[in-house]
C-alpha cells in the first residue's frame, strides 16, 4: 500500500516550519517551536486522549517525536506509516501534522480515525493507538 493521500510539500512545510518560528519569536520571545508545539499537543492531548485521531497517519511521526522530547506516551506505533508520514526534522514534522489536524477538524466528525491513505486502494486504513485509548491506571 502506497501511503501518499496525505503528504506535505517538503519545501512548503519547510517554509511554514520557518514562518511559526518568526511568529512564535515575535509574539511570545520564544525561540523554540518545536518545544512550544509538543507542549500544546500535550496540553491538548491531557484534556482528550483519544484526540490523538485529530492527527490522522501523521499520529505516529508525531508520537515519535513527542516521545524523543520527554513525553512519554508509549511503545506503540505503526512503523510503516510513521517512515511515510515525517519529516528529517521533528519541527517540520509537527507542523505538517498540525496542517493536518486543521484540515481534519473542517472536513471529519471528531474522533474519525478511518482514512484512505492510498487512492489507489478501497482499504481505509484504520488509525488505533492503544496507548491512547487504553492509558494504564
Amino acid at each position: 500500500m502506497a501511503y501518499t493521500e496525505y503528504l506535505f510539500d517538503k519545501d512548503a512545510i519547510a517554509a511554514l516550519t520557518a514562518q511559526r518560528a518568526a511568529g512564535l519569536r515575535a509574539n511570545r520571545g520564544l525561540s523554540n517551536l518545536l518545544g512550544f508545539g509538543l507542549g500544546v499537543v500535550a496540553m491538548r492531548l491531557s484534556k482528550d486522549r483519544r484526540r490523538y485521531r485529530d492527527y490522522g497517519p501523521w499520529w505516529w511521526a508525531l508520537k515519535d517525536a513527542m516521545n524523543r522530547n520527554g513525553y512519554s506516551l508509549g511503545g506503540k506505533t505503526d512503523p510503516a506509516v510513521a517512515k511515510a508520514y515525517r519529516f528529517d526534522d521533528d519541527a517540520q514534522t509537527m507542523i505538517a501534522a498540525d496542517e493536518f489536524r486543521t484540515a481534519y477538524l473542517q472536513t471529519n466528525l471528531v474522533y474519525t480515525n478511518e482514512f484512505l491513505l492510498d487512492a489507489d486502494s478501497p482499504d481505509l486504513y484504520v488509525l488505533y493507538d492503544d496507548d491512547m485509548e487504553n492509558p494504564p491506571a
